[in-house]
């Protein structure tokens, strides 16, 4: 198993994680922005939003890790 986990570690899935770590800092951030504004329609949107990358980060991995 460790093997595995250090083929699928490498570049393109530390890049993904990263940008996907990013994505979900700077969303966080907006939906507690919008939240002290009390704008619930915003909040759900983001909250979508965050949910959107997490699934295309997951299915990313899932690709690099069979053709790897």
């Amino acid at each position: 198993m460790r093997k595995d986990t250090e083929k699928i570690m490498g570049g393109p899935a530390a890049i993904l994680l990263l940008v996907g770590i990013a994505l979900s800092v700077i969303l966080f951030y907006f939906m507690f922005q919008f939240a002290e504004q009390e704008n619930l329609f915003m909040v759900l949107l983001t909250a979508v939003l965050i949910s959107i990358i997490s699934i295309a980060i997951a299915r990313g991995l899932v690709s690099i890790y069979k053709y790897k």
